[in-house]
């Protein structure tokens, strides 16, 4: 139990992740709004001994926490609409939820690309589209509850659209915010989208299992969610075809669907888009992070 304690005191302290996990000040982490960041928790501890959470507004969020070459580390995630301010991370010990330490979360405003136009933002839907959407929002959302247990992003990550000359541009990054000039309002871009031709074959960026297909949604399109393990997801939407189905395990880089223009899409392309936890984040940070030589 002491060790334990030891163990987690370090919470935060880190040490390089293959260049990626992050040193903590000693006052805790600060994060954007949609960034995610590896941080070291522990050295000799088994990832079940511990468990991390984000408290926010009476609510907890759990921080996935995963083992790697002997110490653990934990996937620290801030969703795109979180409210900048300052909250608590805490480890626990998971057999008796004893707090073992505490740092602080600073999120600041995110600081997201803007795009001006007068097509933005005028599509109007009736009562019945806001109820289909309603169904299949619930629908993805329900898939959302099950995550396996393990990690199983573990062999690294991969583009999800090979990159020629000609395919696997970023064209609209995460956060963009899309404001329409004759309004007073604006809305995010909920993840990242990627230069592609109808028909181009689209990569699982991590191996994991589908977890869900929806088709023909409104904005969606159809849309495929894998599951990673540990509360992380990938969604790929606007496909023109499917080659999985639900239950498949799949692994980095397999071929998953084929690049389309349907749902809310003007063109042929690949949006995707990342959940850890309940957070909505830049999914090209964790393919970056995770990302193996």
């Amino acid at each position: 139990m002491k060790r334990l304690i030891a163990l987690a005191v370090a919470l935060f302290v880190c040490v390089a992740f293959e260049s990626v996990a992050q040193e903590t000040p000693p006052d805790g982490l600060t994060l954007r709004q949609g960034d995610m960041k590896i941080v070291k928790v522990a050295d000799g501890a088994k990832a079940s001994d511990l468990l991390g959470v984000i408290e926010i507004g009476g609510a907890s969020s759990a921080i996935p926490i995963f083992s790697k070459g002997g110490a653990l580390y934990g996937i620290v995630a801030v969703d795109l609409y979180q409210q900048p301010g300052a909250y608590r991370m805490t480890v626990y010990e998971a057999a008796t939820k004893r707090a073992l330490s505490t740092k602080t979360l600073i999120v600041k405003q995110g600081e997201f690309e803007k795009s001006v136009s007068p097509r933005w933002n005028t599509q109007v839907f009736g009562q019945t589209d806001l109820d289909r959407i309603a169904r299949e929002k619930k629908a993805i959302t329900e898939a959302l509850q099950t995550s396996s247990p393990l990690p199983l992003w573990q062999d690294g990550t991969i583009d999800p659209i090979e990159k020629t000359d000609h395919t696997g541009l970023m064209t609209t990054p995460f956060g963009q915010i899309r404001m329409n000039p004759t309004q007073d309002w604006y809305r995010f871009h909920r993840g990242t989208d990627f230069q592609a031709p109808e028909g181009f074959a689209i990569r699982a960026i991590a191996a994991g299992k589908v977890a869900h297909l929806g088709h023909n949604y409104l904005l969606e399109g159809n849309i495929t969610v894998i599951d990673h393990g540990l509360g992380i997801f990938s969604s790929y939407l606007h496909q023109s075809a499917f080659l999985v189905k639900v239950g498949d395990e799949v692994k980095k880089g397999d071929v998953i669907g084929r690049v389309g223009s349907t749902g809310n899409s003007n063109a042929p392309h690949l949006h995707l888009a990342l959940r850890i936890g309940a957070a909505l984040v830049d999914p090209t940070q964790f393919i970056e992070a995770m990302r193996q030589p």
